[in-house]
């Protein structure tokens, strides 16, 4: 048993009134009362210092680290780039990085060689220290879609990132093995976009995005779309996609249909507010997008969609840029909070909810619960030496203000001052 003192806390809504003490037992939050400055087994009085639920990005790539530029540009698609073991050395590697930086969770948004699962195998078999993982595997597509190589006399024997399967049967049989093995979500490519540019925008027809979404479903795993267009939009949220990647084409009727559905939004600015910012926009597209998809944020969270933190972090900018806030280095996740409140004025507590409860409710399926600060609920949890709800940034400078980061109730990094908690 494990008693934090003397605490702010961030529930995964709002600030909690006064300081608080909460116990941790057995991996779970066993209870929240009001600070009586001392607490049963091992107690941490954090002396005022903020604690909040561990963040969560919900779409990431672990292996996408040294992919460049130059191999999109040739053609090349990722998951290809180095060998499978180098390749799950750089998903331990984002392991690392994501405690590091205060995340206790990701939700896969496609990955190469079934890393997503072997790392979650490998955190849960003790072997490395780890965030909790929702498994992603390929990115599912079919024949000559916009990621199928434009070198068409060059196959790959084996799969990188993607995998293109044709027809309503196959795709069904495909979805099944991504499952068997160990996808707990399953990825698609619904429409162009992002500046990935196909011939047409579709990119699957109606009958096999279908058969995608109902054999998931059926088998329990969750469906997450790259999709901008609005009609493609519409046609995944009527087909019960449940994770929007993007969606720069988003519009008042599209965020109706996704509150009806329960339709979740990533929108990851991030990546072509870079494109635009190095003037890679040639046909002002891009721009028109970006700039939609600011101006609807509001319009989406006021109407209460549920919005997620996450982006396409790989660091291909980083030969260009000499800070790449895609990279995957500690603090570059957390600049999302401050960079969406800066933004689209978004309240400091509501894009909070973003990367923790919102994020908690796609990361685990129910009963269990994280993401928030609440009896019953996970212990991953987070201390942070400051007040991230009066200055995001503290949240993308670990190695100034965070203090501590908890596991299932464990302590996988600490750097608290340890003092007396004051007699009750």
């Amino acid at each position: 048993m494990l008693t934090l003192a003397n605490a702010r806390v961030f529930d995964g809504s709002g600030l909690l009134p006064g300081l608080q003490d909460v116990v941790v037992a057995d991996g779970v939050i066993s209870s929240i009362a009001p600070a009586r400055g001392g607490g049963a087994g091992e107690c941490i009085d954090l002396g005022g210092m903020t604690l909040l639920p561990g963040l969560i990005s919900c779409h990431l790539h672990p292996d996408f680290f040294r992919f460049s530029l130059a191999q999109g540009e040739a053609g090349e698609r990722p998951g290809k780039e180095l060998p499978p073991g180098v390749l799950m050395a750089i998903g331990v590697r984002t392991c690392r990085v994501l405690l590091e930086s205060g995340f206790t969770g990701y939700l896969g948004a496609g990955c190469a060689h079934d890393i997503d699962a072997q790392l979650k195998l490998a955190i849960a078999e003790g072997i490395m220290p780890g965030p909790r993982i929702r498994a992603c595997g390929h990115h599912i597509g079919t024949t000559a879609d916009l990621n199928d190589s434009r070198l068409w006399w060059k196959r790959y024997e084996t799969p990188g990132i993607d995998i293109f399967v044709d027809g309503p049967d196959a795709l069904r049989r495909a979805v099944r093995e991504e499952i068997r093995r160990g996808a707990e979500t399953i990825k698609l490519f619904a429409s162009s976009g992002r500046g990935f540019n196909g011939r047409t925008v579709r990119n699957i027809a109606t009958d096999e995005l279908r058969a995608i979404v109902d054999t998931a479903h059926a088998r329990g795993a969750r469906v997450r779309a790259h999709v901008c267009d609005k009609a493609m939009i519409m046609e995944c949220v009527k087909l019960g996609v449940d994770i929007i990647d993007h969606g720069d084409g988003i519009d008042a009727q599209c965020i109706e249909a996704m509150l009806a559905a329960g339709t979740a939004w990533v929108p990851s600015l991030t990546y072509p507010k870079l494109l635009l910012d190095l003037g890679w926009d040639p046909d002002g597209s891009i721009r028109a997008q970006y700039e939609n998809a600011v101006a609807m944020l509001p319009l989406a969270q006021q109407a209460g969609l549920r919005i997620l933190i996450g982006d396409d972090y790989s660091g291909v900018f980083r030969d260009i840029l000499d800070d790449d806030p895609l990279d995957h280095e500690p603090g570059c996740y957390g600049r999302e909070f401050a960079f969406y409140n800066t933004l689209a004025g978004i309240a400091p507590a509501d894009v909070l909810a973003w990367g923790t409860k919102h994020a908690g409710e796609l990361l685990v399926d129910g009963p269990a619960r994280v993401g928030v600060v609440a009896a019953g609920a996970l212990a991953d949890l987070i201390v942070v030496d400051g007040d991230p709800l009066a200055d995001l940034t503290v949240l993308a400078q670990p190695a100034t203000y965070l203090k501590a980061v908890l596991r299932d109730g464990v302590l996988v990094l600490d750097r608290l001052p340890r003092r007396a908690a004051r007699p009750g």
